[in-house]
């Protein structure tokens, strides 16, 4: 029988980590931009060509749109780690800044579990 690492999550330090992506992430800022802007008559939906200047960062509130949330106190539990974001939006997330899913998610020390078989 061979032993699997367990891990589990340590929400507090992924929503610290899912705070540090928004802020600085270029590829989540960048597509939060094309979301709110696309369809404006500066945006020519290419980002790659864009003479917009994009924000240094975006907000919480930025963010929930993209999200398709009410306001930001979703985004905002999630950072603080008051709140779990679903997979789903943690796929999104990871999605949208082009990494995978376990570089968005910060995992406690591990532990060890019998493999069932």
């Amino acid at each position: 029988m061979k032993k699997i690492e367990y891990r589990a999550v340590n929400w507090k330090a992924t929503g610290r980590n899912l705070q540090n992506l928004r802020l600085n992430n270029y590829n989540l800022r960048k597509y939060v931009c094309w979301q709110l802007k696309s369809g404006s008559s500066n945006c020519i939906g290419d980002c790659d060509k864009c003479k917009l200047d994009m924000d240094n960062h975006i907000s919480q509130g930025e963010l929930a749109r993209v999200f398709y949330l009410d306001n930001e106190s979703r985004i905002v539990n999630w950072e603080k780690g008051r709140a779990r974001p679903t997979i789903s939006d943690l796929l999104y997330y990871a999605e949208i800044c082009r990494i995978p899913l376990e570089q968005v998610l910060v995992f406690e020390a591990s532990a060890t579990k019998e493999k069932d078989q």
